[in-house]
């Protein structure tokens, strides 16, 4: 497969973050802009190779687990498991910043 870097904005890291996570329901566009900008650290710096690629492939280039999973060789399990896991670790880091 070749990997195609992804360079994170303010509009594709809203669909990993806001998807799932949104403190207090709050829209506040100054907390989500600093809450954005500590996400995008983290996916590059906190998360796995194939964590990274799974999320990115999965939530950014809106590939089901399926596509993903034939293009690395992998299962889909393993794939869901990879983006599972990532989707936990970034949410536990949002989670510790929000407070």
């Amino acid at each position: 497969m070749k990997t195609k870097i992804i360079h994170f904005t303010n509009e594709n890291t809203s669909k990993i973050l806001f998807s799932s996570f949104n403190p207090n329901g709050t829209t506040n566009s100054e907390s989500r802009r600093k809450m954005k900008e500590i996400i995008s650290k983290a996916i590059v710096t906190e998360l796995t190779d194939m964590q990274r690629i799974c999320l990115t492939e999965h939530y950014l280039n809106d590939k089901k687990q399926k596509e993903i999973a034939f293009e690395l060789g992998l299962n889909a399990s393993t794939v869901s498991r990879h983006i599972s896991s990532a989707r936990r670790k970034l949410q536990n880091i949002a989670s510790y910043y929000a407070s």
